[in-house]
């Protein structure tokens, strides 16, 4: 309609309304077939994340070589630290649990800081299979990075064995010295003890790990090698009575393989990936942003892990 040379044009839906019929006020309602084929298309994008790879290969290659590296360097010093003394033979000497709890704190802080910005120094296959629940890691990778992590973990104890004479571990203690820097749990606990005090101490690391890869906490990335180490410290001190606190399957298994001691070394396989497990979906599915649409790599100080 014209009123003194405008034309009004009516809006359709007024004239719908006008009419008698309902007007939409823009809400719709998915159906549960909608929310199945959100679900499923969210899944086939997880998916998508564990197998895709981007970059070259011998950018891969760096990236494990890195990771056995970092991880050479953890069990080398951690282990280092163990020796005590080297004088002859004195009965009961040794490092204390406070000593050998910080060694393997500042050995990890140490390797993040040596290899953090190669790898993003996982440094245990526990961290591994976290990142790959939460897809930052192929499936390839994660193996690739759990068999790095365990020749990395050879070759740092058998460096330390090389250079140190076996005579002069603990002083040369014959109760210690054959299984040196092994895990091994507390005779007073039982097995289902054990796992359960490996799954929870792994847990709350990966836990740590997990918050430091959210998005939402990428201000908070300063000193994040040092903020692991004393994480490590902490749960050391907490836990090494029950079991010697691996939550590292790779660190259990090279000082394993070299002294021949696998006495329940099953266990530090079991508790750590079962607690990364928990943990990580527990993080994934209760607190995790989504963040479906952001880089999957994500950054340690700045820099893709």
């Amino acid at each position: 309609m014209e009123q003194n040379g405008i034309s009004i044009i009516s809006p359709q839906g007024v004239i719908e309304n006008s009419a008698g019929k309902s007007k939409s006020i823009g809400i719709t309602f998915r159906s549960n077939g909608a929310i199945r084929s959100a679900k499923e298309k969210l899944k086939e994008s997880w998916l998508k994340k564990t197998e895709e790879e981007e970059d070259s290969t011998w950018d891969k290659s760096m990236t494990v070589l890195g990771e056995l590296i970092g991880t050479s360097i953890l069990v080398f010093l951690g282990c280092m630290a163990c020796i005590g003394s080297m004088k002859p033979y004195i009965p009961g000497i040794g490092p204390s649990m406070i000593q050998v709890s910080f060694a393997f704190g500042l050995a990890v802080m140490i390797a993040i800081q040596c290899v953090g910005h190669i790898s993003g120094a996982h440094l245990n296959p526990s961290i591994t299979i976290a990142a790959l629940i939460l897809g930052k890691k192929s499936l390839i990778m994660t193996g690739f990075y759990i068999i790095a992590q365990c020749l990395g973990a050879l070759l740092g104890y058998g460096l330390l064995k090389m250079i140190t004479p076996s005579d002069l571990v603990h002083g040369g203690d014959p109760m210690t010295t054959d299984k040196f820097c092994t895990t091994d749990i507390n005779e007073a606990i039982g097995i289902g003890h054990g796992i359960a005090a490996e799954a929870f101490a792994t847990g709350v690391l990966v836990f740590f790990t997990c918050s430091s890869w959210d998005s939402r906490n990428a201000k908070n990335t300063d000193s994040l090698g040092l903020k692991f180490g004393l994480c490590v410290a902490m749960l050391c001190l907490a836990f090494t009575p029950h079991t010697g606190c691996s939550m590292n399957p790779a660190r259990s298994f090279g000082p394993a393989v070299w002294t021949g001691y696998w006495h329940y070394h099953w266990l530090y396989w079991l508790g750590p990936i079962g607690g990364s497990i928990i943990a990580t979906l527990i993080y994934r599915y209760l607190f995790s942003k989504n963040q479906e649409n952001t880089q999957d790599v994500e950054t340690l100080n700045d820099i893709e892990t």
